[in-house]
């Protein structure tokens, strides 16, 4: 039997440290607190696929970790999810990614400072079998292409044209490279993206992946380039899906509260391949990625507060 989702792609720890720091700088020396720290599973996948587990769907991540206590940690996180992390390769001598997010003075996304790690993203060779298990699912999805050059024009475009050939439906979230590198991103990316189906990318990944400003001008070459579908991610102003001739934009769903955005865009890719396995319009698919991005930003972290199928679908109800 097929599992649901493949998921490929970095994984790395977050380190969250929250509280609400001093009102005047001069006075951080001598603070002493109240400040709480947390340490998730994340990475470019590692928020998406505990959500994609947590809307009941049957995960498979494909990645690589180190062997220490933390990357330990990571897999130990995405087991207690559902996911199934057979395809996670353990490298021997290696460090994992940290990204440490100070969240004391109203910041509620980008970390403060982060160390990437020193081994591949995920495995850069895979035997036929390898393959073949990978690929004995409904739906492929990569996050975090663009990350590190070593991944790039290698084994992924290889398995990536063997899942659309298997009749797969493909998924790829870029996302952008740790490096300084020129405008068009799209040069990069070009031999996979003709194997992509459905692609996600915020509003600047798509200016900086085509070198246009106007976002239906970024969306329509992307389309061009091979995806049927193209999501625009536009934080607080919802998202935008495109196709060939025709868009949709969906507003965010606005929480009453907001604590942090940190896996937002992870939640709304996992919403949305959710809702496309279901087969449904790409509007109600929109809605439903739209519903579960608003309920991760209420809570600490990318996937804490992530909500069930069923509370998305019951706020589903408020929007028809």
């Amino acid at each position: 039997m097929k599992r649901d989702i493949t998921v490929i792609g970095p994984l790395n720890i977050d380190l969250l440290i929250t509280g609400d720091g001093p009102e005047k700088l001069d006075t951080l020396p001598t603070w002493d607190g109240p400040a709480d720290m947390e340490m998730t599973a994340a990475g470019s996948i590692g928020y998406n696929a505990s959500d994609l587990a947590k809307l009941g769907l049957d995960v498979m991540v494909c990645s690589c970790v180190p062997d220490d206590p933390l990357g330990s940690f990571i897999v130990e996180a995405l087991s207690r999810d559902g996911v199934d992390t057979s395809e996670i390769q353990v490298v021997a001598n290696s460090l994992t990614g940290i990204g440490v997010y100070m969240l004391l003075f109203g910041n509620r996304k980008r970390p403060l400072i982060y160390r990437l790690p020193n081994h591949k993203p995920w495995p850069q060779s895979f035997t036929p079998v390898k393959i073949n298990k990978l690929l004995n699912s409904r739906m492929l999805h990569c996050g975090g292409y663009l990350h590190f050059k070593d991944v790039w024009h290698g084994v992924t475009i290889v398995i990536y044209k063997e899942a659309q050939k298997r009749g797969l439906i493909t998924a790829l979230d870029p996302q952008f490279p740790l490096f300084a590198m020129e405008t068009p991103w799209m040069i990069q990316i070009k031999d996979i993206i003709q194997h992509v189906d459905i692609l996600f990318c915020d509003e600047t990944e798509a200016r900086k992946m085509t070198a246009l400003e106007n976002l239906d001008d970024c969306a329509q070459k992307i389309l061009s380039a091979g995806p049927d579908v193209v999501i625009v991610k536009q934080g607080a102003n919802g998202a935008t899906v495109y196709k060939q001739s025709w868009k949709y934009h969906q507003p965010s769903i606005k929480p009453e509260k907001l604590v942090d955005s940190i896996g937002a865009g992870d939640a709304f890719d996992a919403g949305f391949l959710f809702a496309t396995l279901q087969d449904w319009p790409l509007e109600k698919r929109a809605l439903f990625a739209s519903i579960a991005a608003g309920y991760t930003i209420t809570g600490v972290g990318g996937s804490n507060s992530f909500p069930t199928r069923n509370l998305i679908e019951k706020e589903m109800e408020k929007y028809r």
